[in-house]
């Protein structure tokens, strides 16, 4: 059973368990929605840093001009061993460069031969910088998926936007 961070009066899961297992895993798969309403799955890079989920692209890409037109997103990690789906919206931070404990972040995380040059600290062509505001989440582990599944849900439903 995985160590999940619960609030020990309600045995709930609190969104301290569901960021750390995001921090711990080093890519991630993101959803957005086409103008047709089809999925468009895309991997990513991205860092937990103050209790939150960032990662960065370009403005160019399909998952960036999804974004600017609807931005509910999906989130989860590559093993479908070891499950976290989040699911939420993002807020637009602009320019990652202005973001610097962030980038600084990113760049301790993604410090192995060659990672670099795919940093917005190294590659100006990353210029749009993402922080997920997470509505609820899933977890489990497949091995043992009926007594390890999880949910966390924004108490109230009330997950703040601020830009």
């Amino acid at each position: 059973m995985l160590d999940y961070v619960e609030d020990e009066e309600s045995s709930r899961l609190v969104w301290g368990g569901v960021a750390a297992r995001l921090a711990a895993a080093s890519r991630y798969w993101l959803d957005t929605t086409n103008r047709d309403g089809s999925p468009h799955p895309s991997p990513v890079w991205g860092v937990v840093y103050a209790g939150d989920f960032y990662w960065f692209t370009s403005r160019s890409t399909r998952k960036a001009r999804n974004l600017d037109r609807d931005p509910r997103v999906s989130v989860h990690l590559e093993s479908a061993r070891h499950v976290v789906i989040v699911h939420g919206q993002v807020v637009d931070l602009g320019d990652p460069r202005r973001q610097r404990e962030v980038i600084e972040a990113l760049a301790r995380k993604y410090d192995g031969p060659g990672e670099e040059e795919y940093l917005p600290s190294h590659n100006d062509l990353y210029d749009v910088l993402y922080r997920v505001v997470p509505r609820t989440a899933l977890l489990w582990e497949l091995d043992d998926f009926e007594s390890s599944q999880r949910r966390w849900r924004d108490p109230g439903g009330t997950a703040t936007v601020v830009e």
